[in-house]
């Protein structure tokens, strides 16, 4: 019998079951239980109890004393996901209350994802938020002292004791000094209450980040607590031990301190598992853990798993280190189904959970899921967990038949083939994103596949990702339970130091090791078993995100002060990663030390040796399964009496407790000396291959089923899936969540301001996009261009008029590639971005004053960047220099270049695998697909009356507006098809400025289908083929449609606008079509200048405010409408730029009131710590965002201009045009930028009261009359005076329009001067057309009509 001091138990609690497996580290004897155990969501102490108390069952009068108890855990998670965490106080620096509100600006889901996308609740509330006085720069002085009394006072303002604290404030992580001072207020005024303090949770830049990591830190904390307290107690003297994100252990006491660190515990489990049972088998290799609800993969090299900075958690990207696992909604309870839109078949990633799960397990689901098809296929036995889960093959059979084959038209095993291809594509894109992505190729590294159904996947996932061996560790459904058992403990510390790779770092490794290891120095690790380890977050100076690079302290060098290994190493990573060097500087962001417990060398039992047959125990039977439009007799084997050196070929089931694994038709598993599966191809020959079991089989050939289709409906789908990773892809290449991305600029690194798409290639449909998202750049590049196309081009341009407004100002940089396939034109990549600068006087290349496009900046033509695979250098250096900042330039276009090269790599693989005549067949189905459903959508939400809406942008800048924008949209059938016709005539002539905006038919046709998407199938993927049933009329020479030279570079608020109309458009006849106007546009500031060490800065920043009500529910408050834009973090911005952001904050009744309240307005207040100068994009100071139903009028923007310098106690306030370029700056200076609220939706009478007093407490409403309602003083409904007072405000109401402008253009007019402080404008009819606009004869009388219109206007 082992040595019973040397047991170690580890136990992991799943969704469904708990697993607990005995260790000993000696003789490498393992025991699990022979049953599973349930677990337990309300109390997962039960669960663990019992499954722990079922192991020692089954081991009675066995000496086995258990040293420890390794715990991977979900409690951390399950608080977060559940809501069911502590009530949580948070104290911010002044002007940040919002911050866990504001989300960084951003609303995930695409194009118009706002329309359906919930609000979040923060996981602190706003009611308590305090804001601590005082303020600590990036540099980490003190510019605005703390006050602790003023702190005191305001504490009391707190409505409810906390049951948890989190301190974060701004630029903690340079100087702890303030957040110390705050904890020390706080053991005074709270005492016994948990404080969680950013500078010690995550002592890192950003902001946003930082805090919601503290805040999630906080909220969790006392549930984990009171659970690991309540389970040590169980336990007795058995030390417990928690399993971190990041696959180490940490001991129970600080686990309940830094409990962030847990919320990937159980992921964890199944990698730490893989890394002891079978790391030394190969150099590389992903983890495959197909469970219940989900598939989580992760790559292993060297024995080590790649470790993130961030951990996702619903709709929450929290920092602390983590495995780095990528997961997908593709597990054994993922359901599948026939989309109703457009009939296509989808696969997770709604799961039907433990109960009722499948069908096939007879408690009531009725859907069908992928255990089902497995069911239906064969693969499964008739029972699961030793009998205990007997499965349904009638009800797994009658789902699918009803779901899924009589709606697609297949029968039931190829509908049931089809879901379970289509979940191991969804499966591939994520290995994809785990690994070329990350520039590494799946084909070198072996596949582990573990969970209770990834056997069942796993010789799928093989063929498609050509990654062998497969190997199947024992009882592979419990691997995270061993990896729990095997792993040891961790501890990290880390520090932001920002600086160029020129100063000696050693003392601060040497203090971070120091810190770390006495962590664990404390929890009884011995110096002799202690290791550590480095690594630094590095990048170019300037770039975005970071590059981990593990290094040793001795390989540092002092010589000259320069880090030289280091920056070879960063540099070598990054040639690896992205093919090439930059040639600016190299700088340290972040120092983190591991402070590791040494692991004893893991001893796992030797089977008995086979003689290559399995006996006849391991023969349990035969059945018949269908795999690739086949039917097979199939042996099936019990795994528990298979030998070292056993073979067993393809098709074979082998059935252990906890899992099934399917060994496919030409594919073969050996069983090694610890009883891994080793799955490798087959070496039979095709016709071997109709034999099946073991290699002596004689069974009969396979019973050949009816060929499919050429491109059936399961292709179809397995082609598109791809497709959509390709996108992701190309997305990835550019702005990377662990690794740098290759683009530099705010604009795309931060803002992701750039758009990738895959069009067809060849046909009556080419360059109609496929796969991307505002559109086609195609068919414009196409009808311009007059030279050769060749294999290895690559085109560019920036230059709207030459590609049919395919992009639509200087700052966008279009590339298109070319894509071939043995010889012939298949598909075309594309992707355009924003350029941060591209020449004109005005730095950021976007002048208000341009009048021509010559002012504008540089225009590319359009021309071949790459000829034959050849680069034109020229073309490089031109842009480079041409730009301020010539580095961003440079990067961001081998960016763009770099993202459509994936793009096509990708479209070539896909015609390797199915071929290109299925694959072009595919791109045409796809696109005939979305004709068919849009067209459905448009013969009942579209009315046949015309429609009309206008709408304005407030001026030019130049003292000339509002410019009207008119749109009629209308119906006509035309042949079997109804076709929607946009017109818009009556838009104002356009401007002797750059507000034009050079409108692309094709996006407008694209914001169309999106709207009509994202209401009826959110999830839809859309592409380019309805687009012949939409019809865009826009007279030339007018705003939307400028001719040339007119200036483009302000068009962004034309863009916007466009936007809110067709939401008008759609809602005026189909209520849940109708938004209100909001945040529709993306204005822009610009400081640049000289700071003091004579290096040129530049900010380029997009403003965001309050999002629209919308038919759902209330708008966002200080978010961006637009599809995945993202503030910069302020952190960033004060690290980089001589400026403080001094408020970053929402505005209280800034949003339209409601029965849905409009998203609040932000203001900023960007404080200026050098002279230059500024230029400001903006519009709605004059025109009010409308309400919708009732609604009311979001706010309007204002700016002013706090001069500071000229005297620093009364300085006097200038108000700033909406558009204006080179404002000069002091420093002192402060601009206040408020932005716009969103408009209301419904009549705010309405409005739930408790709602409106609610948001009252939190400071999000300050006026609580205009919803009529009363509140007392400290913030409750007042009932009986809300209901007198609302009986008075119906009483005095009048039937609402369904549009609120809050009054007429000639009443808003006439009234500006006095609400907005600004002259108004004089209207576009009285200006005198200049240039060659003024020649075209439907201008002269649109201009003619516009005058008349204007001088009649109410």
């Amino acid at each position: 019998m082992a040595t019973s001091s040397s047991w170690r138990l580890g136990v992991d609690v799943g969704g469904t079951f708990t697993d607990a497996i005995l260790y000993h580290d000696e003789s490498g004897a393992i025991y699990r239980s022979k049953g599973r155990v349930p677990s337990t969501p309300k109390d997962q102490s039960v669960g663990v109890l019992c499954a722990i108390q079922q192991l020692q069952d089954q081991l009675k009068g066995q000496d086995i004393d258990i040293r420890t108890v390794n715990h991977g855990t979900t409690v951390a998670t399950n608080a977060i996901i559940e809501g069911r965490g502590a009530k949580v106080a948070l104290l911010v620096t002044e002007g940040y209350k919002q911050i866990l509100q504001i989300r960084r600006s951003h609303v995930p889901g695409g194009l118009a994802g706002w329309i359906v996308w919930p609000k979040p609740t923060p996981l602190a509330d706003l009611e308590m938020t305090i804001e601590v006085p005082g303020r600590i720069s990036s540099s980490g002085e003190e510019v605005r002292l703390f006050d602790r009394d003023l702190l005191v006072q305001r504490l009391k303002a707190l409505p409810d004791r906390p049951d948890s604290i989190t301190v974060s404030l701004i630029n903690s992580y340079a100087n702890a000094t303030h957040e110390q001072a705050v904890l020390q207020v706080l053991q005074t005024e709270f005492p016994g209450i948990p404080v969680s303090l950013s500078s010690d949770v995550l002592p890192e830049a950003m902001e946003y980040e930082r805090t919601l990591t503290t805040v999630a830190n906080a909220y969790v904390k006392p549930t984990v607590a009171t659970y690991l307290d309540s389970l040590q107690d169980k336990l007795g003297k058995t030390e417990l031990r928690v399993l971190r994100s990041d696959g180490g252990l940490i001991a129970k006491d600080l686990a309940k301190d830094i409990c962030a660190n847990l919320l990937y515990s159980g992921p964890a489990g199944g990698v730490a598992g893989v890394i002891a049972r079978i790391a030394k088998k190969t150099e590389y290799k992903y983890t495959f853990d197909m469970g219940g609800t989900s598939t989580d993969v992760c790559l292993i090299e060297n024995e080590v798993a790649e470790v993130r900075r961030e951990t996702t958690v619903g709709d929450l990207t929290i920092c602390a280190p983590s495995i780095n696992v990528l997961t997908v909604g593709s597990g054994g309870g993922s359901i599948a189904k026939v989309g109703e839109i457009f009939g296509a078949l989808r696969v997770g990633p709604e799961s039907a959970g433990a109960s009722p799960g499948p069908a096939c397990y007879g408690q009531g689901g009725s859907l069908p899921t992928l255990t089902d098809a497995f069911v239906v296929l064969g693969y499964l036995p008739n029972t699961l967990l030793a009998g205990s889960l007997p499965l349904s093959v009638s009800a797994a059979t009658e789902a699918i038949t009803t779901h899924i084959a009589k709606p697609l038209g297949l029968s039931v095993h190829e509908a049931a083939e089809g879901i379970v291809r289509l979940a191991v594509e969804h499966v591939h894109g994520t290995v994809r994103g785990a690994s070329v992505a990350r520039g590494r190729d799946p084909r070198g590294y072996a596949l582990v596949a573990f969970g209770g159904a990834g056997g069942l996947a796993a010789c799928r996932l093989a063929e498609l990702c050509g990654s062998y061996p497969v190997i199947i560790p024992p009882s592979p459904g419990v691997l995270c339970a061993f990896g729990d058992a095997c792993t040891t403990l961790r501890h990290e510390a880390a520090a932001t130091v920002v600086h160029l790779a020129k100063t000696s770092i050693r003392a601060t490794c040497e203090e971070l090791a120091e810190r770390a290891a006495s962590v664990l120095l404390s929890q009884g690790v011995t110096k002799n078993r202690l290791r550590c380890y480095w690594s630094a977050d590095m990048r170019y100076h300037g770039q975005g995100l970071i590059l981990p690079i593990d290094f040793d302290i001795n390989e540092l060098s002092d010589d000259d002060g320069e880090l030289l290994v280091m920056k070879e190493k960063f540099e070598a990573a990054h040639e690896k990663l992205f093919t090439f060097r930059l040639t600016e500087e190299v700088e340290v962001v972040n120092l983190r030390a591991v402070a590791e417990e040494e692991a004893t060398e893991i001893r796992l039992e030797q089977l008995p040796r086979g003689n290559g047959q399995p006996t006849s125990d391991a023969l349990k039977g035969e059945t018949s399964i269908y795999y690739e439009g086949h039917e097979y007799v199939t042996r099936v084997f019990e795994r528990v009496h298979l030998r070292s050196g056993d073979k067993v070929l393809g098709p074979a089931i082998i059935c252990e407790i906890d899992c099934t694994t399917l060994v496919t038709p030409g594919h073969e598993a050996v069983v090694d000396d610890t009883g891994n599966l080793v799955i490798w191809r087959s070496t039979r020959s095709t016709s071997d291959e109709t034999n099946h079991g073991t290699e002596t089989s004689d069974q009969p050939a396979a019973v050949s089923c009816p060929s499919p289709p050429q491109v059936d409906a399961v292709t179809l789908e397995l082609i598109e899936a791809s497709l959509q990773s390709a996108r992701a892809e190309m997305d990835a290449l550019i702005q990377r969540y662990v690794f740098p991305c290759v683009a530099m600029s705010p604009a795309m690194r931060e803002q992701l301001d750039y758009y990738p798409l895959i069009a067809v290639g060849a046909g009556p449909h080419e360059g109609k996009m496929i796969c991307g998202q505002f559109g086609t750049f195609i068919p414009g590049f196409l009808a311009s261009w007059e030279g050769t196309i060749d294999e290895g081009d690559c085109f560019i341009t920036n230059d709207p008029y030459s590609v049919d407004f395919a992009i639509s100002h200087l700052n966008d940089v279009l590339v298109v590639t070319p894509v071939y396939w043995e010889g012939h034109r298949i598909a075309w990549a594309a992707n355009f971005g924003h350029f941060t600068d591209l020449g004109s006087h005005v730095p950021g290349s976007m002048p208000n004053c341009a009048t021509s496009i010559y002012e504008d900046g540089l225009q590319i033509p359009l021309c071949k960047l790459y000829s034959k695979g050849v680069p034109n250098e020229a073309i490089f250096k031109i842009i480079e220099r041409n730009s301020r900042k010539p580095n961003f330039a440079r990067s961001d276009l081998r960016a763009l270049v770099a993202a459509s090269n994936i793009g096509a790599r990708r479209v070539q693989e896909l015609c390797e695998r199915f071929g290109s005549v299925i694959v072009q067949s595919a791109f045409e189905e796809l696109l005939e697909r979305n004709k068919t459903a849009i067209a459905k959508l448009i013969r009942t939400s579209i009315p046949k009356e015309p429609i009309f809406f206008e709408d304005w942008i407030d001026d030019d800048g130049h003292g000339i507006g509002p410019w009207k924008v008119a749109c009629t949209m209308s119906k006509r059938t035309e042949g079997k098809d109804e076709i929607v016709t946009f017109d818009f005539d009556g838009t104002d002539p356009q401007s002797e400025r750059s507000i034009n905006f050079a409108l692309s038919k094709e996006m407008l046709k694209m914001f169309a289908v999106s709207f009509l998407l994202k209401v009826f199938d959110p999830s839809a993927v859309f592409n380019d083929g309805a687009f012949e049933l939409f019809e865009v009329k826009v007279p030339s020479g007018t705003i939307l449609n400028p001719i040339r030279p007119g200036a483009l570079s302000c068009r962004t608020h034309l863009l916007g606008r466009v936007f809110d109309i067709l939401s008008a458009l759609f809602g005026q006849r189909q209520p849940e079509f109708l938004s209100a106007a909001g945040f529709s546009d993306s204005p822009h500031l610009f400081y640049s200048g000289w700071d003091k060490n004579g290096e040129w800065f530049q900010l380029y920043q997009i403003g965001f405010g309050g999002v629209p009500a919308r038919p759902h529910g209330d708008g966002q408050d200080g978010h961006s409408l637009w599809p995945s834009f993202k503030a910069v973090p302020n952190e960033f911005l004060e690290m980089y730029l001589p400026l403080r952001i001094d408020r970053c904050e929402t505005i209280p009744d800034t949003g339209g009131a409601g029965y849905y309240r409009g998203g609040n307005a932000m203001r900023i207040d960007y404080h200026f710590l050098e002279p230059g100068t500024i230029s400001i994009h903006d519009d709605r100071w004059l025109t009010k965002p409308w309400g919708v139903h009732g609604g009311d009028t979001g706010s309007r923007s204002r700016k002013e201009l706090v001069k500071y310098s000229v005297d620093p106690m009364n300085p006097p306030r200038v108000i700033v045009g909406s558009k204006e370029d080179s404002i000069p700056v002091s420093a002192g200076d402060v601009l206040e930028w408020r932005t716009w609220g969103g408009g209301g939706w419904g009549n705010p009478l309405d409005r739930d009261a408790a709602i409106v007093a609610k948001e009252y407490r939190q400071g999000l409403v300050a006026d609580t009359r205009r919803y009529g309602v009363v509140v007392s003083a400290v913030g409750e409904v007042d009932t009986a005076a809300t209901e007198v007072l609302r009986a008075q405000l119906r009483a005095a109401q009048s039937p609402p329009p369904l549009f609120n402008h809050g009054g007429s253009i000639k009443e808003l007019v006439e009234a500006c001067l006095v609400e907005t402080g600004l002259p108004a404008p004089s209207l576009p009819s009285t200006r005198v057309l200049r240039g060659p606009v003024s020649q075209m004869q439907h201008i002269r009388e649109l201009h003619g009509r516009r005058k008349k219109e204007d001088a009649t206007m109410s």
